[in-house]
């Protein structure tokens, strides 16, 4: 499956695993093989990101806003992380790049093929379950 068909079909394969109050989701490409999905705060974002010289696909969520906001949000996710790790066991959290923080986790996934997409919608909705009711306590 080409990076434009597969990065198309996810959000049709992620919106019917969620409950209904969390489909209403924004998503945009970015650059390379990666997709972005928020909540109507795009510095916060769950990403699905495929790594082709590792063959991995990234799914997690990135916090890429302005430094003190990413700060209050990794310090909550920090507060709870057994609760989060309990749905997200091999979930890790860390600062990345520019003052930003990202929770995720990676998976193989060599070729972007129907097994990619149903796993990495999965994934991503357990993600999404997970940390949207969290990150509403902000």
């Amino acid at each position: 499956m080409s990076p434009g068909t597969f990065f198309s079909a996810l959000p049709v394969a992620l919106a019917p695993l969620l409950p209904a109050e969390l489909r209403a989701f924004d998503h945009r490409r970015g650059f390379g093989r990666l997709l972005k999905f928020d909540y109507g705060h795009p510095g916060v974002h769950y990403e699905a990101w495929h790594h082709t010289s590792t063959g991995r696909m990234e799914v997690g969520l990135h916090l890429e806003g302005a430094p003190q906001a990413n700060q209050r949000v990794y310090e909550l996710l920090r507060g709870r992380i057994v609760e989060v790790k309990r749905s997200l066991p091999h979930a890790e959290l860390e600062p990345w790049d520019k003052g930003w923080f990202r929770l995720y986790e990676t998976f193989r996934a060599p070729v972007l093929n129907a097994a990619a997409l149903n796993g990495t919608a999965e994934r991503l909705a357990t993600y999404i379950q997970t940390l949207q009711p969290i990150l509403g306590e902000r």
